[in-house]
């Protein structure tokens, strides 16, 4: 299933086609690529949700829902994602595939009909608006999601860590928005959004299944014809530009409720998203925190047990390598020495060659599990399609391969220190 094949629908449209017959499932998506804009990362994730939970077939969730049953079971997911400058509106139907089907002819057919008739037919009032009350709904949904992120010690440490390292010059705002954000939005702002996401996206089809390309393709010119029209590239920074890290070092402390406390660490890192010898920035991640024998969780948690838990997080769109630990408040200074000792075994050249052999073993399952699932592989294709990102597996292990531990040494003499975040507990002890 690794083998994909390119066919242009329209000038600036393409359909990636992944033929397989290892799984009695077969998948379609449509990925809309489409420039940010300020203070609209709220609409635009409310925007997908809207689309593919009714449509003007089926104008009601129920009635959504219940064809959806008839359709074998078939599931529908909806994805919408900043990246650098860009947003990313990925529909996905993974359903029966066309030989296991008996009782519905042209299968395939009809699921894309469906999709289509979601994302290009949805169910508006007599304005031509999407409709208030479910306007209403995904307002609180969204709200909902923000608020249990910031209840989300991790997951808001994260999300603030972002935020203060961000490069004030670019559009470097939440996923989900602001409440405030979310508030504003009206029916006309979301239509506004909707109408820019079909007339000036950048748009990719991915098939996996044991359809023809031909038949497959003979389907999305029919069903999706009104968007077929001609597109030119989309101008932006799929990866931010260089920019130094801080001097003197950020430092922000924030008090929270509870007894644990996170500790943040960000590093500038010399590459990104779209630049060259990213897989060095692959195996540096999984080196440090990914692999079941990575440096920092057995040198800072089991060997000096300065932490009970620790990751690391590589962030290509804006040059970021992030280490989060889950500490006891009082020791963060202690905990930010141990991590700066791991680093400076990576950046000496120290590094286990036994660690990269088991990384790269890690690495090599995790990118063989995605061809595993007809779902993960077409979405896999889509993403790095619309990024214009090489698809082959074997490529990109092999280029991992080719990373020594002087490699990442050169890779690490290049990385700066740049911002200490600390979530920590009211009232106590605190380093800073």
């Amino acid at each position: 299933m690794r083998k994909t094949e390119t066919l242009t629908l329209s000038p600036g449209i393409a359909l990636d086609y992944i033929p397989t017959d290892d799984y009695k499932n077969a998948s379609f998506a449509v990925g809309f690529k489409y420039k940010v804009k300020r203070d609209r990362s709220s609409a635009d994730m409310m925007l997908a949700r809207l689309l593919f939970r009714t449509s003007a077939d089926y104008p009601t969730h129920a009635s959504f829902s219940r064809r959806l049953e008839e359709l074998y079971s078939t599931d529908v997911s909806v994805q919408s994602m900043r990246i650098a400058d860009f947003r990313v509106a990925l529909f996905q139907a993974t359903y029966l595939d066309e030989p296991y089907v008996h009782a519905i002819p042209d299968f395939t057919h009809a699921v894309l009909s469906f999709v289509a008739g979601a994302i290009l037919r949805p169910a508006l009032d007599r304005n031509g608006r999407f409709p208030l009350d479910a306007i209403a709904q995904e307002k609180t949904a969204l709200l909902d999601q923000i608020r249990s992120i910031k209840n989300s010690k991790p997951a808001y440490a994260y999300m603030r860590l972002a935020e203060i390292t961000r490069d004030p010059h670019l559009y470097d705002v939440p996923d989900y928005g602001t409440e405030e954000e979310i508030e504003a939005i009206t029916a006309e702002t979301l239509h506004l959004r909707y109408v820019d996401m079909l007339s000036r996206s950048e748009i990719r089809f991915v098939y996996a299944g044991t359809l023809s390309i031909d038949t497959v393709a003979g389907y999305i010119r029919k069903q999706f014809s009104s968007i077929l029209t001609p597109r030119r590239p989309l101008s932006g920074k799929i990866s931010f530009p260089h920019r130094a890290a801080h001097r003197p070092i950020l430092r922000e402390i924030e008090k929270t409720d509870g007894e644990q406390a996170i500790l943040g660490l960000s590093y500038r890192l010399p590459i990104g998203l779209g630049d060259p010898g990213t897989e060095r920035l692959t195996m540096l991640s999984a080196v440090l925190s990914d692999a079941p024998m990575s440096l920092l969780f057995s040198e800072v948690r089991e060997k000096s047990g300065y932490c009970y838990s620790i990751r690391s997080a590589v962030r290509l769109s804006n040059r970021n390598l992030f280490i989060f630990c889950g500490i006891e408040p009082g020791c963060e200074r202690s905990v930010e020495r141990a991590v700066s000792r791991v680093l400076t075994t990576v950046r000496t050249g120290k590094t286990d060659p036994a660690l990269l052999t088991a990384a790269l073993a890690y690495l090599r399952m995790t990118v063989a599990s995605v061809w595993e699932n007809v779902d993960a592989a077409a979405n896999y294709v889509l993403m790095r399609r619309l990024f214009d990102r090489p698809i082959d597996p074997d490529e990109l292990i092999e280029l991992c391969g080719k990373v020594t531990e002087s490699t990442l040494a050169d890779l690490m003499k290049r990385v700066r220190p740049d911002a200490v975040y600390l979530l920590t507990p009211k009232g106590g002890d605190c380093c800073g």
